[in-house]
């Protein structure tokens, strides 16, 4: 039991002192808030710290699904998306960049998922993400209506041999099954790609009906 403690006093430790870090890291460099990144992307253009960012909309799974994004990323052949039996049971996208500074992916599930239970849905992901990933530490979680759907989203930093990794995950619903994306880039580009991802979530659009 006080083992148990032990490791759960080191695991709010670690996530206390990696939300310094990152709040750190924000004081340091010049940035963008995520409300105006979605601004820019809705205009379809940013200019930030000396990068040009060019932005699309693209609409995806058979027209019920629209997202803006930037220009560089691109869709992955689906046969390199998932070879597992578990990614074959749902529709799955995949985007990159050319040069790995971002990946996207999109899945939509047949687990049944009412609008309402989408944050339910996301924490329990995250806890089994979390069990089976020894140093991730959740730096963030939130719930907000859009377009009069509910949508939830958790974010954290995911601990890698060559480097951490951020992760942001957000769901919904979609036609009564279960939505949800997951953007990741390097930890040590947080400051840019955070309030970018956050803006770009923030443009998603879900039309149900067959």
């Amino acid at each position: 039991m006080t083992e148990h403690w032990d490791e759960k006093i080191l695991d709010v430790w670690n996530e206390l002192q990696m939300k310094r870090q990152l709040e750190e890291m924000s004081r340091e460099r010049p940035q963008l808030t995520w409300e105006e990144c979605l601004a820019a992307a809705e205009l379809g253009s940013m200019e930030y710290d000396g990068r040009t960012f060019a932005f699309e909309e693209k609409v995806l799974f058979d027209g019920h699904v629209s997202m803006i994004l930037p220009r560089t990323l691109q869709l992955m052949p689906r046969g390199l998306v998932g070879k597992s039996s578990t990614a074959q049971q749902h529709e799955q996208l995949a985007f990159q960049d050319e040069a790995g500074t971002m990946l996207l992916g999109l899945n939509h599930m047949i687990h049944a998922l009412s609008v309402n239970e989408s944050e339910i849905f996301l924490r329990e992901m995250t806890a089994q993400i979390k069990s089976k990933t020894p140093g991730l530490q959740i730096v963030k979680n939130d719930v907000w209506e859009q377009a009069g759907r509910l949508m939830a989203s958790y974010e954290y930093v995911v601990p890698k041999p060559d480097g951490n990794f951020y992760q942001i995950m957000f769901a919904t619903s979609l036609n009564g099954r279960a939505f949800f994306g997951s953007l990741v880039f390097s930890a040590s580009e947080a400051w840019v790609w955070q309030p970018l991802a956050t803006a770009l979530i923030r443009t998603l659009k879900i039309s149900e009906g067959v």
